[in-house]
């Protein structure tokens, strides 16, 4: 099969023909259809962070596609299904996966950062683990539902449970950044975005942003945050990763707040642990994408609860994924999708 291959930070990924995996007795290879580019990627192409999984590996953890061929003891698929993959592979046997607390799995596996993923043509994965697609929904739509929407229903609902009225600052405003505003509203918060491109805080008004500022062009973010919310925050919630933005997030948060990383990064905290102890700051991570939500969040899409709509900015065929990357390098895409198979399966 055709794959896009990372064999080394800072350095494009390089088109392979690699064997296609194998499918044992419980699994399923899906034909993968469209695979979304996301801040994790980047991380590490651009920033030298390694996957657990030692190169060359294929990356990619936001996809959908076709069951092609099913191993065979599978009795719940059969070739031709529609399916979503959720981005980590639990093991549905430790005492967290048994207590319905999937992200604590004590032996998962991130698809694209553990074991190869999705920017190929091809992925084996054990029976359990993807989840029909309907058929109202587009495979783009398959690929964001898969973490974003997923992984943002995480955040609000599991990791921080946001109360209504709160005053929430989320910096980022990318699929991810998104998607978390679109869950904090269904909260009832006061939502704020920060961001340093105008046209990504123009669709953040639209999903329901209470107020919007563009960081570069304030003298000092967390100045010009305190006067847009004319308080500093309950909650900020940080997508980006960078130390200053981690920086500026802490700065936000007024005595008592919560902080809430979920921008994948090795970077350290740019600021003293004592001022976590000294303003009683809840310091909280987030990561995840828990299968047994995705019925739910295709309910908040039925119900008009939530909505998908220009999530999707710019789309690439597998053999220009760099120019793919490169749009979500220099800003220009919210997310970007990958067709393994070429555009014309759009």
């Amino acid at each position: 099969m055709r794959a896009a291959v990372f064999h080394h930070s800072y350095e494009p990924l390089t088109i392979e023909n690699v064997a296609t995996p194998v499918v044992g007795p419980h699994d399923v290879k899906i034909a993968i259809q469209t695979c979304s580019i996301s801040h994790t990627d980047m991380q590490f192409i651009d920033q030298g962070l390694a996957p657990n999984m030692n190169p060359p590996i294929i990356l990619g953890h936001e996809l959908a596609g076709i069951i092609e061929e099913v191993g065979k003891d599978v009795k719940k698929f059969k070739s031709g299904e529609r399916v979503i993959v959720p981005a980590i592979i639990t093991c549905n046997q430790c005492l967290a996966c048994k207590s319905w607390n999937e992200t604590h799995c004590e032996d998962m596996k991130h698809i694209g950062i553990d074991c190869n993923g999705g920017f190929a043509e091809y992925i084996v994965v054990p029976a359990f683990h993807p989840y029909r697609l309907p058929y109202e929904y587009s495979f783009e739509e398959g690929s964001l539902i898969a973490n974003l929407l997923v992984g943002a229903y995480h955040v609000v609902f599991d990791r921080i449970n946001i109360r209504a009225g709160e005053k929430v600052v989320i910096f980022g405003c990318g699929g991810f950044g998104l998607s978390i505003l679109q869950m904090a509203k269904l909260r009832g918060a006061l939502v704020y975005m920060v961001d340093i491109f105008d046209w990504k805080l123009e669709q953040a008004k639209r999903f329901g942003a209470d107020g919007i500022l563009n960081s570069n062009k304030a003298d000092i973010c967390e100045e010009a945050v305190l006067e847009t919310l004319g308080e500093k925050a309950d909650i900020v919630i940080e997508t980006i990763g960078a130390p200053r933005t981690l920086l500026q997030s802490m700065n936000s948060l007024k005595k008592g707040g919560r902080l809430v990383l979920c921008g994948y990064t090795d970077n350290a905290l740019p600021f003293l642990i004592g001022r976590i102890i000294k303003n009683e700051i809840s310091l909280i991570g987030a990561a995840g994408a828990p299968r047994r939500k995705i019925p739910e969040i295709i309910q908040l899409l039925e119900d008009d609860k939530i909505s998908l709509d220009n999530m999707v900015t710019k789309r690439f065929d597998l053999d220009h994924i760099n120019d793919g990357i490169n749009t979500l390098r220099m800003g220009q895409t919210i997310r970007t999708i990958i067709y393994p198979f070429g555009l014309e399966h759009k």
